[in-house]
C-alpha cells in the first residue's frame, strides 16, 4: 500500500481532514457553540464556528470563519526557544484570510508523523494527539506571489477558553490580532 493512504486504503490527507474536524467537533462539544462546515471549499472556508445569546455585544450571533491545515510534527517546525510553530502557507490561502469583514482564522493541527499514533485510547478515553493552533491574517496586505512562512506562537493554542474568546472577539465586530496571551 502506497505511503500516502492509511491502513483502511483513504488518502492520508482525507485522514488529516478528518482528525482536525473531530478536533473542532470536541472543542463545540465543550464550549457550546456550533460547527457547521461547508460542502465545497472554495472561498478559504473548511468551518465556521456559530455561536448565540451574545447579548449586550454587536452581534448576538457570531461566526468565525476557519481555514484548517494539518501538518505532522517535525522537531524542525517548532522552536521551543522562541515558542512559535512555522506554517508556509500558500499566497491563495494566506490572501483568503486577510479580510476585516468577516471574522477568520486559521488553524493548524499538529499530529505525530505515524498516522497510527493520532489517537490514543485507553479504558477511560479517547483522546486526539498532539494540538491545534490559531493565527490571524486579518487586515494583514495581501501577498502577491508565493507563499510565506508564518511563526505562529504556541501560546495560540486552540483551547476551549481561546475559542470563547476568539468567538467574543466576533461579536464585538474586533478584528482578532495574534496576541501570544497564555489561555492555560
Amino acid at each position: 500500500m502506497s505511503n500516502n493512504r492509511g491502513q483502511g486504503g483513504s488518502l492520508t490527507s482525507h485522514s488529516k481532514e478528518l482528525v482536525s474536524i473531530s478536533y473542532m467537533f470536541a472543542i463545540c462539544a465543550q464550549t457550546g457553540l456550533n460547527l457547521s462546515d461547508p460542502k465545497l471549499d472554495n472561498d478559504g472556508v473548511d468551518i465556521t464556528l456559530r455561536g448565540k445569546g451574545y447579548k449586550n455585544y454587536a452581534w448576538s450571533k457570531p461566526k468565525v470563519d476557519i481555514q484548517l491545515k494539518c501538518t505532522r510534527f517535525k522537531r524542525s517546525n517548532i522552536d521551543f526557544k522562541k515558542r512559535t510553530l512555522s506554517f508556509q502557507i500558500k499566497k491563495e490561502n494566506y490572501n483568503e484570510l486577510t479580510d476585516i469583514e468577516y471574522p477568520s482564522i486559521l488553524v493548524i493541527n499538529t499530529v505525530p508523523k505515524n498516522q497510527d499514533h493520532w489517537i490514543k485510547q485507553n479504558n477511560h478515553s479517547l483522546g486526539l494527539r498532539y494540538n491545534c493552533y490559531w493565527y490571524s491574517l486579518m487586515g494583514e496586505d495581501e501577498l502577491s506571489k508565493g507563499s510565506k512562512i508564518l511563526k505562529i506562537p504556541l501560546s495560540q493554542k486552540l483551547t476551549p477558553e481561546a475559542v470563547l474568546w476568539l468567538m467574543e472577539q466576533a461579536a464585538s465586530k474586533k478584528i482578532i490580532k495574534n496576541i501570544g496571551r497564555v489561555y492555560d
